[in-house]
């Protein structure tokens, strides 16, 4: 990373050359979220727009753009620096507005930057083989998905009946909710407080009951929104928003009592339970120090400390604890194939291998948090997938291991909220709707 960090800060590489080496840091398995903000940091204002989108676009193109590139590479380009500004440069040829004389120059001039020299000629050969019929290319790169093949299959598998439909929305933008905190004011005054400020936004339907939020319709910066500081608003995507909804209808009378949240950062769950219920007790949980430090961020943010909510850092496979808890929230650990659009990386940066490991964990975290649940009790499990087998799969094999858990019924009515064996799979398939989220609800008899 400190390596990154020297060539990044760099005041000699453009915007092309540091999407350049970003993407190369990706491929190395780190995430964007961990490198965007660093990186930002070094491009001028008036660059950072340009930057923004050729570095996510071209991520989120990746696969539909290695189409092109394996099609005309004699041989596997040894230097993935070399591929990746193949891709930036197919990117804004065939997805931006760039004149192909400045897409074609000024990422062969890029490479240079980067001292990469050697494979100017190869990168500007690429390039101008597909300069000489677009049309075609364009064809080939918007065909079907962008997904790895692997990832591909599985949801072929598990969707056939969405799978087209799935493969194309998963290469949109995601659109921004605003989960509205109930203590300061309601959904309407708040979408009345943003048309005195002139942003554009709709009030959309979550899916339960008559429950709504707000979807953001216009780019801007978060911190800039009215009250932001004062803690009346959150950032939280649609179908994240239902975990606190639904509790309400499952189990309202337990959450008088004492409240478990597992897997608990950033703490949007978290904050939720607080603005909505009085909890004996809410204790959050999370094994990563730095991603609890966020929660606690929020909960100062959103004036939420006077309540009755601690957090801990523990790995939630072998906590053990005092008593039992009437409520557990388990957001499980996966493989957030369900938030590709948000987080393009993940593309590139999962696995099938993945998919078995992440499997096996959740299995170890449901089956410890079965035990720490107060007979009577309701857990909630939560993930960003949209694999059965981290969601619908994971959850009946459970049920079948375990006789004393029974699913509890709910009902989601958006039409991209479908009902399964267990529970409900929410699929990214609406570009202005929410993620892939999967809800399911067992009561311990």
């Amino acid at each position: 990373m400190n390596n990154f960090l020297d060539k990044i800060n760099k005041k000699t590489l453009s915007s092309r050359a540091k999407s350049i080496l970003v993407i190369e840091e990706i491929l190395n398995g780190n995430s964007l979220s961990s490198l965007l903000d660093m990186t930002l940091g070094t491009i001028n204002e008036t660059d950072r727009g340009f930057f923004h989108e050729l570095l996510v676009g071209t991520l989120r193109h990746w696969h539909a753009l290695a189409r092109i590139s394996e099609s005309l590479l004699d041989k596997e380009v040894s230097d993935q620096g070399l591929l990746v500004a193949i891709h930036v440069g197919l990117y804004q040829m065939l997805y931006m507005n760039t004149p192909d004389y400045a897409a074609i120059n000024d990422t062969v001039e890029a490479v240079k930057q980067l001292d990469k020299g050697y494979g100017a000629s190869l990168v500007n050969a690429i390039l101008r083989k597909v300069q000489k019929t677009p049309t075609k290319f364009a064809k080939k790169v918007h065909k079907n998905h962008s997904l790895p093949n692997w990832l591909a299959k599985e949801l072929k598998q598990d969707w056939p009946e969405y799978y087209d439909e799935l493969g194309q929305a998963l290469r949109t933008c995601a659109a921004v909710f605003l989960r509205i905190n109930e203590r300061q004011c309601s959904v309407e005054q708040y979408s009345g407080i943003l048309t005195q400020h002139q942003t554009a936004h709709q009030i959309v339907k979550l899916g339960i009951d008559d429950k709504q939020t707000i979807r953001l319709d216009e780019q801007i910066r978060i911190v800039d929104l009215p009250h932001f500081q004062e803690g009346w608003l959150m950032v939280q995507d649609l179908h994240a928003q239902l975990s606190a909804h639904l509790l309400e209808k499952l189990a309202k009378n337990q959450l008088s009592g004492r409240v478990l949240d597992l897997c608990a950062a950033p703490g949007g769950k978290t904050t939720h339970l607080l603005e909505k219920f009085h909890m004996e007790q809410l204790l959050a949980i999370d094994n990563d120090e730095k991603r609890l430090l966020r929660v606690q961020e929020n909960l100062d943010r959103l004036r939420l400390n006077d309540m009755a909510v601690q957090t801990l850092v523990a790995d939630a496979r072998s906590w053990q604890a005092d008593k039992p808890y009437d409520v557990i929230v388990l957001d499980a650990p996966c493989t957030a194939t369900g938030v590709i659009r948000r987080h393009p990386d993940i593309g590139l940066l999962r696995t099938e291998d993945d998919v078995r490991q992440t499997c096996q964990l959740q299995k170890q975290i449901l089956n410890n948090a079965w035990q720490q649940l107060q007979v009577g009790g309701v857990l909630l499990y939560i993930t960003c997938s949209i694999l059965k087998v981290e969601n619908e799969h994971q959850l009946l094999d459970f049920l079948n291991t375990n006789t004393d858990a029974k699913p509890l019924p709910f009902t989601l009515d958006l039409p991209n909220q479908i009902k399964q064996q267990v529970g409900y799979q929410c699929l990214p398939l609406d570009t202005q709707g929410g993620d892939g989220f999967y809800y399911a609800a067992l009561q311990k008899v």
